[in-house]
Order: structure tokens, then sequence, then C-alpha cells
């Protein structure tokens, strides 16, 4: 079997290649972070896969490939999207309050289920960013990140809990007064990772 990261053929023992795949896969993902690169994608016998599980359980391939990415690059990525889609999302909070405040309730209460799919879309990214980058929720000088955390799901849990129970405005006032504010102090938090993309954080 032929391993290569990038463009660079890897030496793979015999105990590596006993040990399957997933021996394969973290030899290369420990090359790469040694080089201070991530695996981003995987080439077998030419056919694209991104999915680490897919490659673990596909049999065969003679050619693997692996390609990576500088770390800095791929944070710096996902911060710019994080960023771009903030505003969007605070925007978005904001018609679903009027909606819930105008009786729209089948409207807001859908747009709440895609809201949520944003919100955890934009916490599995920065967790993401900044285990890729080493830094610890200690890190920030902009507010208690532990404790913003805490109060982001205590707010979720909040509008959840009367969901169901058709008070509208209720649910208008959680969004505006305890939803909002934690998701603009999360932009922060995101500003702060931008802002030290090119040196560790203090």
């Amino acid at each position: 079997m032929r391993v290569r990261l990038d463009d660079v053929e890897l030496s793979i023992g015999d105990d590596i290649i006993q040990g399957g795949k997933t021996a394969i896969y973290e030899t290369a993902k420990q090359s790469a972070l040694s080089k201070n690169r991530v695996i981003v994608n995987m080439l077998i016998d030419g056919e694209s896969i991104q999915d680490e599980e897919t490659f673990f359980s596909l049999s065969g391939g003679t050619d693997v490939q692996f390609i990576s990415q500088p770390i800095i690059d791929l944070v710096r990525e996902s911060v710019s999207e994080g960023q771009r889609y903030l505003p969007s999302l605070i925007s978005g909070l904001q018609g679903i309050a009027t909606m819930f405040e105008e009786d729209r309730d089948q409207d807001a209460k859908i747009s709440f289920s895609q809201a949520i799919d944003g919100i955890n879309w934009l916490v599995s990214v920065f967790d993401r960013s900044c285990g890729l980058l080493g830094i610890t929720s200690d890190s920030f000088k902009s507010g208690d990140l532990a404790h913003d955390f805490g109060e982001l799901n205590k707010a979720l849990e909040e509008v959840a809990s009367v969901m169901g129970g058709g008070k509208s405005i209720r649910i208008a006032y959680l969004i505006r007064e305890n939803l909002l504010p934690c998701i603009n102090q999360f932009g922060s938090y995101w500003s702060e990772v931008a802002a030290h993309l090119d040196s560790p954080l203090q």
C-alpha cells in the first residue's frame, strides 16, 4: 500500500499496516500535526473522502493520499465564517422575537429551530478553532467564557421550557432579553480569537 501525506510518501511499517486504516490515519494525522497541519481530505485510489469514519469502514485501497492544510489557515477560515454568520444569526433571532410578538407562532418555531442549528454549528466551530489553536477558556480577556456558555445554555433552556405553552410574548421577551445578549457576548470571543490568530493569547 502506498501512503502519502500531501506529496510526501510516508514510511508505514508492517505493524501499522496490520493495525488497519485507523492506525494508518493516526500515523498520518500525527505526521501532519508535527508540521502544524491538519488533515482535511483523503484520496483513496483517486476517490475523495472527507470523513474518516467512511475511510475506516472501507475495504481495499492501494493508494492512500492524505491532504492537509496549515492549522492557522483552517482556523482563519473557520473564524471568518463564524464572524460572517453572527450578524445573520442576531438579525434572525430579532426577527423570530417579532414573529412571536405578532402571534405568528408556527413560522417563529420553524425559524427558531433553524436558529438552534445555527447556534450549535457556531459553538462547534468555535470549540474546534480553540482546540486547534490550543486556546483554553481562561485565555480570554473579554469575559468569563465558561460562565457565558453556561448562560447561553440556560437561555436556550428557558426558551425551550415555554415554547410549547402558547406564551408568545414571554418567548419573545426571553429571546430579546436573555438569549440575544448571550449571542452578542459570544461575538466578542470570536473577535478576540480573530485578533490573535497570528500570535498566542496571553
